[in-house]
């Protein structure tokens, strides 16, 4: 949700890939949606027949790939949720300390946090798993 957010106020057109259920999410977010798995790269050249300038794999590696054949170059890539030769991810070890500009464009009112759910601490089980099915149209919070 950042990254779209983030991407958009840096003055990028977004193509957000997802499952069909979360293009309305993506749409709010301002990204135009496709729907991942077969036909991505197929989706993302009827959208952008000019070429893609950079690609963010934010689970697993089907964006990577998609990137390299629409000849995306590696060092405009990144992924967060594996690792892949060529490819710089963006983790927690090597992260830039964006931290506090996010916290200041949030408080700002400049970039959106949507909660999908609260759940008290005691309800940690349930909330974890919401988190886990990776559908969750927003932030999963833990009341403390």
């Amino acid at each position: 949700m950042f990254a779209v957010q983030l991407a958009r106020r840096a003055g990028a057109r977004v193509i957000g890939t997802g499952s069909a259920a979360s293009a309305e999410a993506l749409r709010a977010l301002g990204a135009e949606p496709v729907t991942y798995g077969q036909g991505l790269v197929e989706q993302v050249r009827a959208l952008a027949p000019d070429g893609v300038t950079a690609a963010l794999d934010l689970h697993g590696t089907d964006t990577v790939h998609a990137a390299r054949e629409l000849g995306v170059p590696d060092e405009r890539i990144t992924t967060i949720a594996t690792q892949i030769d060529g490819i710089t991810p963006a983790n927690g070890a090597n992260g830039t300390g964006a931290l506090g500009e996010i916290a200041t464009l949030v408080a700002a009112g400049h970039l959106r946090v949507p909660i999908a759910a609260t759940f008290p601490v005691d309800q940690i089980r349930p909330a974890v798993e919401l988190q886990a099915a990776r559908h969750v149209h927003g932030k999963v919070v833990i009341d403390l």
